[in-house]
């Protein structure tokens, strides 16, 4: 008798090893965040200095030098068919790009991300390219063309880096991700058209974290995927509607270390999840008042919770603040 219930606490006691071993998922515990508050619009309609014309991303400079001041803006101004560079001001710097077919020339340009060698990277959705530029905008070299092959684009539109270096871009029209060094060779793809999970239906953003997790926008199922590394699937959240942590057509996607940032662009709105995909908080909606939006797009996270939307058919950038 004595023997089997030491066996029975034996027992006992080794489950919670067990379950921990074999991996089970933690449960989320969110900061509150009770606000986001309005801090500026930048840019109005126009092709002028400091104007935008349909701006698709904007990305914050986090790596600061002599070339490149901490918190500056690189904005893909796509209907203008080009990028520019704000100071964290808002203060013009800098444009570079022309329309055309040619090397070094955009035709739509989609996404923008800077490495921390201060190179910058644009996707070019129609000419099907990935371009490098020098800090002051001198074209260095390019890469991608139209197809499906490994290397091939059709229709790419997000951009990033992770912090080893990579470049990934959302190949929208090919249904998939994929991942190239610094200098465009071909890495990895994932992905491809379906709607299991790992599966994308015209995919517009992806974001990666410190762990090189992916976050990729899946824009035609209404969801957010999360990717490890290698492509397997973690998670998979969001829906079609209007209610919280239900999307319409979301688009851009940034992440921070605690946080997931989706823009919802058919709600004209930006949500923010945890890490796990539970719902936190939105702001915005349908206008062109302050802290409203028409057809938002990108997303990027500055310095102290501070937040970018490409608000691309009112023709700015808006920037807001988390209050905690």
């Amino acid at each position: 008798m004595q023997r089997s219930l030491f066996f029975i606490l034996a027992v006992l006691l080794f489950l919670p090893s067990v379950c921990s071993a074999m991996g089970s998922i933690p449960q989320s515990t969110p900061e509150v965040i009770s606000n986001v508050d309005f801090v500026r619009e930048i840019g109005f309609a126009g092709a002028g200095i400091a104007q935008f014309r349909l701006p698709s991303d904007v990305f914050a400079a986090v790596y600061g030098d002599i070339s490149t001041g901490l918190g500056d803006l690189f904005i893909a101004d796509t209907g203008n068919e080009r990028i520019e560079r704000l100071n964290q001001n808002g203060d013009f710097v800098y444009q570079f790009g022309q329309f055309g077919l040619d090397r070094g020339k955009f035709n739509s340009p989609r996404g923008v991300v800077v490495d921390f060698n201060n190179i910058i990277y644009v996707s070019d959705k129609q000419n099907n390219k990935v371009l490098k530029f020098d800090i002051r905008g001198n074209f260095l070299d390019e890469f991608g063309s139209y197809g499906v092959g490994n290397g091939q684009f059709q229709d790419p539109c997000g951009i990033c880096m992770d912090n080893l270096g990579y470049i990934y871009v959302a190949d929208s029209s090919n249904d998939r991700i994929e991942k190239f060094t610094d200098s465009g060779v071909f890495v990895n793809s994932y992905g491809g058209f379906g709607v299991g999970l790992g599966f994308f239906d015209n995919p517009q953003d992806i974001a990666v974290d410190v762990s090189r997790n992916m976050y990729i926008s899946d824009s035609g199922s209404n969801r957010i995927q999360k990717l490890d590394e290698f492509g397997m699937p973690i998670t998979s959240f969001g829906s079609k509607g209007t209610g919280n942590g239900e999307f319409d057509r979301p688009t851009g996607i940034a992440v921070d270390d605690r946080h997931i940032f989706v823009v919802d662009s058919g709600n004209c709105r930006v949500q923010i999840f945890d890490k796990w995909g539970k719902f936190i908080f939105a702001f915005g909606s349908r206008g062109s008042g302050r802290g409203q939006f028409s057809n938002p797009t990108g997303i990027t996270i500055g310095r102290a919770g501070h937040i970018f939307v490409a608000d691309t058919d009112n023709n700015r950038v808006q920037e807001f603040k988390l209050v905690f």
